[in-house]
Protein backbone atom coordinates (compact mmCIF):
# COMPACT_ATOMS: atom_id res chain seq x y z
CA UNK A 1 0.00 0.00 0.00
CA UNK A 2 0.85 3.69 -0.31
CA UNK A 3 1.29 3.58 3.41
CA UNK A 4 3.92 0.42 3.48
CA UNK A 5 7.50 0.37 2.92
CA UNK A 6 7.56 1.14 -0.38
CA UNK A 7 5.14 4.53 -1.12
CA UNK A 8 6.76 5.65 -3.80
CA UNK A 9 6.21 2.29 -6.29
CA UNK A 10 2.82 1.68 -4.51
CA UNK A 11 1.52 4.73 -6.26
CA UNK A 12 3.36 4.40 -9.53
CA UNK A 13 2.02 1.19 -9.51
CA UNK A 14 -1.59 2.45 -8.86
CA UNK A 15 -1.11 5.17 -11.66
CA UNK A 16 0.19 2.44 -14.52
CA UNK A 17 -3.21 0.76 -13.20
CA UNK A 18 -5.68 3.15 -13.77
CA UNK A 19 -3.71 4.16 -17.16
CA UNK A 20 -4.67 0.95 -18.47
CA UNK A 21 -8.28 0.38 -16.77
CA UNK A 22 -8.92 3.71 -18.42
CA UNK A 23 -7.55 2.40 -21.80
CA UNK A 24 -9.88 -0.70 -21.97
CA UNK A 25 -13.24 1.46 -22.10
CA UNK A 26 -14.58 1.45 -25.09
CA UNK A 27 -16.19 5.38 -24.42
CA UNK A 28 -19.11 5.60 -27.05
CA UNK A 29 -20.87 2.49 -26.02
CA UNK A 30 -20.38 3.52 -22.25
CA UNK A 31 -21.30 7.43 -23.72
CA UNK A 32 -24.92 5.69 -25.01
CA UNK A 33 -25.60 3.99 -21.79
CA UNK A 34 -25.45 6.19 -19.74
CA UNK A 35 -27.30 8.47 -21.75
CA UNK A 36 -30.10 5.22 -22.24
CA UNK A 37 -30.05 5.03 -18.32
CA UNK A 38 -30.79 9.02 -17.87
CA UNK A 39 -34.37 9.90 -16.88
CA UNK A 40 -36.37 11.70 -19.58
CA UNK A 41 -37.26 14.38 -19.77
CA UNK A 42 -33.97 15.94 -18.73
CA UNK A 43 -32.85 19.27 -16.99
CA UNK A 44 -31.64 21.54 -19.98
CA UNK A 45 -28.13 21.88 -17.88
CA UNK A 46 -27.75 17.69 -18.21
CA UNK A 47 -29.21 17.95 -21.75
CA UNK A 48 -26.10 20.55 -22.75
CA UNK A 49 -23.60 18.17 -21.17
CA UNK A 50 -24.89 15.23 -22.98
CA UNK A 51 -24.91 16.96 -25.93
CA UNK A 52 -21.15 18.15 -25.44
CA UNK A 53 -19.79 15.04 -24.61
CA UNK A 54 -21.61 13.67 -28.22
CA UNK A 55 -19.72 16.74 -29.94
CA UNK A 56 -16.58 16.27 -28.15
CA UNK A 57 -16.58 12.31 -30.22
CA UNK A 58 -18.00 13.67 -32.83
CA UNK A 59 -15.66 16.35 -33.43
CA UNK A 60 -12.62 14.11 -31.93
CA UNK A 61 -12.33 17.30 -30.01
CA UNK A 62 -9.14 18.53 -27.94
CA UNK A 63 -11.18 19.25 -25.21
CA UNK A 64 -14.43 19.78 -23.46
CA UNK A 65 -14.58 23.71 -21.95
CA UNK A 66 -16.69 24.88 -18.83
CA UNK A 67 -17.49 28.49 -17.91
CA UNK A 68 -18.81 27.39 -14.25
CA UNK A 69 -19.78 29.24 -11.11
CA UNK A 70 -20.72 26.43 -9.01
CA UNK A 71 -18.80 23.11 -10.97
CA UNK A 72 -22.17 21.44 -11.08
CA UNK A 73 -21.87 21.59 -15.45
CA UNK A 74 -18.45 20.22 -15.07
CA UNK A 75 -19.54 17.27 -13.21
CA UNK A 76 -22.35 16.60 -15.47
CA UNK A 77 -19.80 16.61 -18.14
CA UNK A 78 -17.75 14.03 -16.20
CA UNK A 79 -20.51 12.06 -15.59
CA UNK A 80 -20.91 11.07 -19.25
CA UNK A 81 -17.25 9.98 -19.47
CA UNK A 82 -15.95 11.91 -22.66
CA UNK A 83 -12.52 10.68 -24.18
CA UNK A 84 -10.97 13.79 -23.63
CA UNK A 85 -9.97 16.49 -20.99
CA UNK A 86 -12.40 18.68 -19.42
CA UNK A 87 -11.28 22.16 -18.61
CA UNK A 88 -13.28 24.41 -15.93
CA UNK A 89 -12.97 27.95 -15.68
CA UNK A 90 -13.83 29.39 -12.66
CA UNK A 91 -13.31 32.32 -10.59
CA UNK A 92 -14.17 30.18 -7.23
CA UNK A 93 -11.41 28.42 -5.63
CA UNK A 94 -13.63 26.36 -3.61
CA UNK A 95 -15.31 25.21 -6.95
CA UNK A 96 -11.71 24.77 -8.11
CA UNK A 97 -11.15 22.21 -5.19
CA UNK A 98 -13.99 20.33 -5.63
CA UNK A 99 -14.23 19.76 -8.91
CA UNK A 100 -10.41 17.69 -8.67
CA UNK A 101 -12.53 15.25 -7.49
CA UNK A 102 -14.67 14.44 -10.57
CA UNK A 103 -13.23 12.50 -13.56
CA UNK A 104 -11.15 14.11 -16.29
CA UNK A 105 -11.72 17.56 -14.57
CA UNK A 106 -8.98 19.68 -14.79
CA UNK A 107 -9.31 23.59 -12.94
CA UNK A 108 -8.12 26.86 -13.78
CA UNK A 109 -9.06 30.21 -11.65
CA UNK A 110 -9.72 32.91 -13.60
CA UNK A 111 -8.74 36.06 -11.30
CA UNK A 112 -8.88 39.20 -13.96
CA UNK A 113 -12.08 41.12 -12.84
CA UNK A 114 -15.57 41.30 -14.61
CA UNK A 115 -15.84 42.78 -17.73
CA UNK A 116 -19.56 44.67 -17.90
CA UNK A 117 -19.89 43.30 -21.47
CA UNK A 118 -21.30 40.03 -20.64
CA UNK A 119 -19.90 38.29 -23.85
CA UNK A 120 -17.08 40.08 -23.53
CA UNK A 121 -16.12 38.04 -20.35
CA UNK A 122 -17.13 35.25 -21.41
CA UNK A 123 -14.70 35.13 -24.29
CA UNK A 124 -11.71 36.54 -22.50
CA UNK A 125 -12.15 33.50 -20.05
CA UNK A 126 -12.38 30.76 -22.81
CA UNK A 127 -9.48 32.62 -24.46
CA UNK A 128 -7.22 32.24 -21.25
CA UNK A 129 -8.63 28.98 -20.39
CA UNK A 130 -7.58 27.62 -23.85
CA UNK A 131 -4.30 29.23 -23.14
CA UNK A 132 -3.69 27.92 -19.59
CA UNK A 133 -4.47 24.16 -21.41
CA UNK A 134 -1.84 24.43 -23.92
CA UNK A 135 0.46 25.46 -21.61
CA UNK A 136 0.02 22.52 -19.48
CA UNK A 137 -0.50 19.97 -22.67
CA UNK A 138 -4.01 19.33 -21.84
CA UNK A 139 -5.00 21.19 -25.41
CA UNK A 140 -3.16 21.83 -28.61
CA UNK A 141 -3.34 24.33 -31.05
CA UNK A 142 -5.41 24.15 -34.00
CA UNK A 143 -7.70 21.65 -31.92
CA UNK A 144 -11.43 21.78 -31.90
CA UNK A 145 -13.13 22.61 -28.78
CA UNK A 146 -16.37 22.22 -27.29
CA UNK A 147 -17.62 25.47 -24.97
CA UNK A 148 -20.66 25.13 -22.77
CA UNK A 149 -21.34 28.50 -20.84
CA UNK A 150 -24.16 29.95 -19.56
CA UNK A 151 -26.77 33.40 -21.19
CA UNK A 152 -26.30 34.98 -18.29
CA UNK A 153 -24.05 35.16 -15.10
CA UNK A 154 -25.04 33.09 -12.30
CA UNK A 155 -25.62 29.21 -11.05
CA UNK A 156 -27.48 27.15 -12.91
CA UNK A 157 -27.84 29.10 -16.56
CA UNK A 158 -25.66 26.64 -18.77
CA UNK A 159 -27.51 26.48 -21.69
CA UNK A 160 -25.38 26.95 -24.44
CA UNK A 161 -22.96 24.92 -26.40
CA UNK A 162 -20.82 26.21 -29.35
CA UNK A 163 -17.48 24.85 -31.02
CA UNK A 164 -14.72 27.05 -31.34
CA UNK A 165 -10.78 26.18 -32.34
CA UNK A 166 -7.94 26.50 -30.00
Amino acid sequence: TAKGSYPLEAVETMAETCVLAESAICYPPLFNELRQLQKRPTETTETVASAAVSAAHEQNAGAIVVLSTSGDTARLVSKYRPQTNIIIVTRKESTARAIHLSRGCYPFIYKEPKVADWQEDVDNRLRWGMDQAIAEGLLKTGQSVIVIQGFRSGHGNSNTMRIVVA
